[in-house]
């Protein structure tokens, strides 16, 4: 096999999954927190600029609109996207708390309908969930349990998930994500009872990752874990801060992907993750972080970097890099095609499968 031949062999291996918010549909937790009918899209659409050029508010492109994914055929036009332009899944954000789930909705439709046929796997968003989300106070509306039996029933409500032949998988064995493992007041303990339990059900052994959001450099195996996941951005690598005035704060989205590609290999498995842009003015008004000169060329240049990096230190099957995101509008961090850039962004993931 040419030299050639072998590289375009371990690019097709590459498996690349972007995390997905299931937050754009009405519950009613929400309608009593936030008012009758919200969603994400109210304050998507609700968003100021804060300065000259300041690309505010976001407006998805009418391909999929301000979608409700009550609908079913909206995941799957999500995935037949997503599938045309390179990504491998998705990651869905999975809100459980002692039983209690929240914006269930696409995961259920997901699995009793069989539909879309996309690989997925499920990130634990494992916060409490607080006022302070949107900007507010940190008031806890509602708060995670980690008792034995709270954990025991996780795994049990995961069963039909974890057994489902879409879900991702690294050599058969089940990929969970947990957004906060450092959260965990006896992680190895929730690990091992977690492990035991999807035994107990007949589901092969849990490829169990944590993602480095806020807490960084501790090695896996220390919370019972198998890998982490760079969460991108990577809140240690921002760039230059362009206007030590400007509120909502700006920062350099060049210098910052220079950074994250600059960062030293761990001496554990870390997947390596990307961001197209970020912009969470949605949500946070004033207090907001806005990356400035992001754009697809820039993006596809990190892309490419952590593609080769994955190739040289991970063998085929784990050969995995996580995006943030496909959706995360109140964020300003999304793939999905917007008036601005149109599908700009998933073009550039095309190119470069395309390319190699």
């Amino acid at each position: 096999m040419t030299t050639k031949e072998n590289k375009d062999k371990c690019f097709d291996s590459l498996k690349l999954i972007a995390f997905y918010l299931p937050q754009f549909h009405p519950i009613p937790e929400n309608d009593e927190w936030w008012g009758a009918g919200f969603t994400e899209w109210d304050n998507v659409q609700s968003a100021l600029p804060g300065f000259s050029g300041h690309n505010q508010p976001r407006i998805p492109a009418k391909t999929l609109g301000y979608y409700d994914l009550r609908q079913e055929r909206v995941q799957s036009m999500q995935a037949a996207i997503a599938r045309r332009y390179g990504l491998y899944g998705f990651c869905y954000y999975y809100y459980w708390f002692g039983g209690k789930k929240l914006l269930e909705t696409p995961m259920t439709n997901l699995i009793n309908s069989g539909k879309p046929d996309f690989p997925f796997c499920i990130c634990w968003a494992n916060h409490d969930w607080t006022r302070a989300w949107y900007g507010q106070n940190k008031q806890v509306l509602i708060g995670q349990d980690y008792s034995p039996e709270s954990m025991r029933k996780f795994i049990l409500d995961l069963e039909p998930i974890l057994k489902d032949p879409r879900y991702i998988t690294i050599e058969g064995r089940p990929v969970v994500c947990v957004y906060q493992a450092e959260e965990l007041p006896d992680p190895k303990g929730i690990t091992n009872l977690w492990r035991k339990e999807a035994h107990r059900l007949g589901i092969n052994d849990l490829y169990l990752v944590n993602i480095e959001a806020l807490c960084w450099d501790y090695p896996p195996s220390s919370f019972g874990f198998d890998a982490s996941i760079e969460f991108a951005p990577d809140w240690r690598s921002t760039g230059e801060l362009l206007d030590s005035e400007s509120k909502p704060r700006r920062v350099d989205y060049r210098s910052t992907v220079a950074n994250m590609i600059l960062k030293p290999k761990p001496e554990y498995k870390r997947f390596r993750g990307v961001f197209p842009q970020w912009d969470n003015t949605p949500r946070y008004k004033k207090a907001a972080l806005v990356f400035e000169n992001s754009n697809p060329g820039i993006f596809s240049y990190h892309l490419k970097s952590m593609m080769e990096y994955t190739i040289e230190n991970f063998q085929e099957d784990e050969r995995l890099i996580f995006i943030n995101a496909w959706n995360e509008w109140g964020e300003g961090c999304y793939l999905e095609p917007c008036e601005t850039y149109g599908y700009s962004y998933l073009d550039a993931i095309k190119y470069l499968f395309e390319r190699y």
